[in-house]
């Protein structure tokens, strides 16, 4: 049976060469593309351009994340989870039309279907975010306004968690390298003690 309502969305892409991988999505009966983001409509970055969706993130208030899906060839939990940290409603993979048609109509409700998938505290995923986006450690820690020994012992949590010997390592790992083993894991506790939500709050 049709949908009464079609579904509307809004592309985001670092080049028109990218929106193939959403071409399953802009052909469906039922979707209309829009010119320009709103209330209802699904915002859909593509995600291709090493540092452009993390840029492009920082740019959106709260609520336009929460109407956003963002759609990676990644397959890498740690890197999904960066993405995922900025609170958008989806995450999903360009493989998969399905999981993209459904984070869609997630995002255009603005309803949350991210899950978390590494053993990464929030914490430290905001540390690894600004990493990503080319940031020194003195300027992690001044954006989060923290100690440059507190950026540091967050590094030094995440390449534990990861499996890595540094930082150039981490970086090649989460960008074109193959996930190393990550067990099956709990949240854990934060960084005061406390248990870890599924859903960390901003």
């Amino acid at each position: 049976m049709a949908s009464t309502h079609k579904l509307k969305i809004f592309v985001s892409s670092s080049h028109p060469a990218h929106l193939s991988w959403v071409r399953d999505l802009l052909q469906h009966p039922d979707v209309e593309v829009m010119d320009a983001p709103g209330e209802g409509i699904a915002n859909v970055i593509i995600d291709v351009t090493f540092g452009w969706t993390l840029a492009k993130l920082a740019q959106l208030d709260s609520i336009a994340r929460a109407r956003t899906l963002i759609v990676t060839s990644s397959m890498h939990p740690v890197y999904l989870d960066c993405l995922g940290s900025h609170h958008v409603s989806s995450v999903a993979s360009m493989s998969d039309p399905q999981g993209i048609l459904a984070g869609a109509y997630a995002a255009a409700a603005a309803q949350r279907s991210y899950h978390y998938r590494s053993p990464l505290t929030y914490m430290e995923l905001r540390v690894l975010r600004l990493l990503l986006k080319g940031v020194d450690t003195v300027g992690v820690a001044a954006a989060l306004d923290v100690s440059f020994k507190t950026v540091n012992a967050h590094v030094s949590n995440t390449l534990g968690k990861m499996g890595v010997d540094g930082r150039a390592q981490m970086l090649v790992n989460l960008l074109g390298g193959a996930p190393n083993d990550l067990d099956a894991w709990d949240p854990g506790e934060d960084d005061e003690g406390h248990q870890m939500p599924l859903e960390p709050a901003a």
